[in-house]
């Protein structure tokens, strides 16, 4: 119960603390979109960074492992996967049943800027999210706990996506379970890093479907049409079925994979 409690304020400190004070720090002045949402994710991700640090080196006193360096391509490979493999999924079956159709692309200014953005908020809200706090929990409780803990902060940040569909609410939540389940299986903030950034800049930036930001452009022009219930309608690729589906494999592959490991861990 005492470490409950203590766990709750390290909570209400590294996670709202945080938030807080990214909401209040000024933007700087420009008419360069693209700039001022790097600067934005770019301060996002320097609040995390030294959050992160602090609460490492200040409150845990290196007691606590969030980084680990070792296997670094395999994480890189594991992450890259994982979050390529329901979008190609689903976009192939789309195509195959020409209920998405591509016309072009659009012109977009500093496209390196944006993928820069994308890849910020990316690195910050892993360690938000699956960094000292998905580490914190999981020294205490089991991992159905921890993942249950991190969904209601997710929630909490991204309230909106009940307002869009059950699919894509589902979809999303799906999303941010796999990423738990890839930091468990990883032992890895890298896995998941590169799952959300892969993820992000394919289905916002590529497709204009799933959207970090109102603010952020669209490569190309995706028309997508036919049952909504498999094209996913206004929700795009996040409000498919077939996603859906992709998820749950998704989910319940790394859950069978840490069911073995944790099987042949019994058995030594």
């Amino acid at each position: 119960m005492k470490n409950l409690i203590v766990n709750i304020y390290k909570t209400l400190f590294f996670f709202d603390l945080s938030i807080v004070l990214v909401y209040y720090l000024p933007d700087i002045k420009t008419e360069n979109s693209a700039l001022l949402n790097l600067w934005r994710e770019g301060i996002f991700l320097i609040v995390m960074i030294v959050f992160t640090v602090f609460f490492i080196r200040a409150v845990e006193r290196k007691r606590l492992k969030v980084f680990n360096f070792k296997n670094k391509m395999r994480h890189y490979s594991i992450g890259l996967l994982s979050g390529i493999i329901p979008l190609g999924i689903t976009v192939s079956v789309l195509f195959a049943f020409k209920m998405l159709k591509l016309s072009g692309t659009n012109k977009i200014s500093h496209i390196v800027l944006w993928l820069l953005a994308i890849l910020f908020n990316a690195v910050a809200t892993e360690l938000l999210l699956r960094g000292y706090l998905f580490r914190l929990y999981r020294k205490f409780y089991n991992l159905p706990v921890v993942v249950a803990v991190i969904t209601l902060l997710f929630i909490s940040l991204n309230i909106y996506i009940f307002s869009d569909g059950i699919i894509y609410a589902v979809n999303m939540l799906l999303m941010n379970i796999m990423l738990c389940l890839l930091a468990e299986y990883s032992y890895s903030l890298l896995a998941p890093i590169t799952a959300h950034f892969f993820y992000n800049a394919l289905s916002s930036f590529l497709f204009g479907s799933y959207s970090i930001s109102e603010e952020y452009p669209v490569l190309l022009k995706a028309a997508f049409s036919g049952n909504k219930y498999l094209s996913g309608g206004d929700m795009r690729l996040e409000g498919s079925i077939i996603m859906l589906i992709a998820n749950l494999a998704l989910c319940a592959f790394f859950i069978i994979k840490l069911k073995k490991r944790k099987t042949g861990r019994e058995h030594r």
